[in-house]
C-alpha cells in the first residue's frame, strides 16, 4: 500500500481522490492535489444508487410499494394523448431501468415546454417496450422517478434525504440540484466527498443498519444488490435496483453504484471491504477495471488490516 500514492500519482493523474475502507475502518486515502476528505465532487449516475435508497426508506414506511403504477401516483400519466403503456410503469420498473420509455426521444420536439414542467415531457414519449420486459439506461426516467417519490412522501425531498439518510450518516456537507418545482434531479447533480461516498457503501455492506439504526431495511439492500436483468451499456453489468451488479475478476460477489468518469461506490461483502473513487475524466479501462486491476492488488499485498486512518461512523459497528 506503501506505493500506491506514487503510482497513482503518476499513472493515474485524473483520480481526484481513493477511499478504501474495511467496515467502517479507512485503511487507505489518496486526494490529488487541491482535494481533501471534505472536498464536494460531482458523483455524476452515482446519484441513481442515492435515490434507490431513498426509494427504499419511502417503501419501508409505507410511502410506497415496489408493484405500484405510476397512474397511482402521478395522474397526469392518465391523460390520453400518452401511450396507454405509461400509466402501467411501475417503480420496480423504474427501478430496475425498465419502463420501456424511448430514452433516444428528442426532447427538442416538445421544446414549447417550459422548463419548470419538463419532467412532464418524460411522459409524452413513445414507449419502445413492454415496461418491465427490457433494460435501457434512461436518465429521463429515474427523474420521473424523483417526480413519483416526492408525490409519495408529501414532503420536500431534500429535507426528506436530510432526515433519513444523510442526517444518520452524519452526512453534512453534500449538494444536490434540484429542478424549478423543487424535486431532486435523480439520474445526477450530487455532489458528496470520497468520504461520504464509502459512507453509503458501508451502509449497503451493512445490510441497511447504522449504529443502532436500520436506516432502510435488510429485504431491500438485498434487492438493490440482486441481479434483476442483465443491464448493459453504460456499465456491462447486471443491474439491481438502480444498483449494479457484477463480481471481481477473481470470482467475488460485487455491487457498485457508477458515474460518468469514474465515479464509483464499489463494494465487496466477503472482504467487509468499500472502495470510493472519483476522477476528472474517466480512467483508462474504466473504474471497475481500476478497483480489480489496481486497487484490489494493492491490498492483497497487504492481508493483514492496517491502522485506521479514521473511521466512518462516530461509533462503530454493534
Amino acid at each position: 500500500m506503501a506505493k500506491l500514492p506514487i503510482l497513482l500519482a503518476d499513472q493515474y493523474r485524473t483520480v481526484r481522490s481513493v477511499v478504501l475502507a474495511r467496515r467502517d475502518c479507512v485503511e487507505f486515502e489518496y486526494y490529488k492535489a487541491g482535494v481533501n476528505s471534505r472536498t464536494l465532487l460531482p458523483v455524476h449516475s452515482v446519484t441513481k444508487s442515492v435515490l434507490s435508497i431513498l426509494v427504499g426508506i419511502a417503501l419501508d414506511k409505507g410511502y410506497l410499494r415496489v408493484d405500484q403504477k405510476l397512474s397511482e401516483l402521478l395522474p397526469e400519466a392518465l391523460d390520453p394523448t400518452f401511450d396507454a403503456h405509461v400509466r402501467d410503469i411501475t417503480v420496480r420498473d423504474f427501478l430496475t431501468m425498465t419502463s420501456g420509455f424511448d430514452s433516444a426521444a428528442p426532447f427538442g420536439a416538445n421544446a414549447v415546454i417550459p422548463p419548470n414542467e419538463m419532467w412532464q415531457w418524460t411522459l409524452s414519449r413513445p414507449i419502445r417496450h413492454e415496461p418491465g420486459t427490457r433494460f435501457e439506461y434512461d436518465d429521463d426516467s429515474v427523474n420521473l422517478l424523483s417526480v413519483a417519490l416526492a408525490r409519495a412522501i408529501r414532503q420536500n425531498s431534500k429535507s426528506f434525504a436530510e432526515q433519513n439518510l444523510f442526517g444518520p450518516l452524519d452526512i453534512a456537507n453534500f449538494d444536490w440540484k434540484a429542478d424549478a418545482e423543487g424535486h431532486l434531479i435523480g439520474a445526477s447533480t450530487l455532489s458528496l466527498s470520497a468520504r461520504d461516498m464509502a459512507k453509503l457503501g458501508l451502509l449497503y455492506l451493512q445490510h441497511g443498519r447504522w449504529g443502532h439504526d436500520q436506516l432502510v431495511s435488510s429485504e431491500y439492500v438485498a434487492d438493490s444488490t440482486s441481479r434483476h436483468n442483465d443491464g448493459g451499456a453504460p456499465v456491462g453489468a447486471a443491474y439491481g435496483y438502480l444498483w449494479w451488479v457484477t463480481h471481481t475478476s477473481t470470482g467475488l460477489d460485487a455491487f457498485f453504484a457508477a458515474g460518468k468518469g469514474s465515479q464509483i461506490i464499489y463494494v465487496l461483502p466477503k472482504l467487509d471491504l468499500v472502495v470510493a473513487v472519483t476522477s476528472l475524466s474517466s480512467i483508462p479501462g474504466g473504474s471497475v477495471h481500476f478497483v480489480n486491476e489496481v486497487l484490489l492488488p494493492a491490498l492483497t499485498d497487504h492481508p493483514a488490516p492496517s491502522p485506521c486512518v479514521d473511521r466512518l461512523m462516530r461509533e462503530g459497528p454493534r
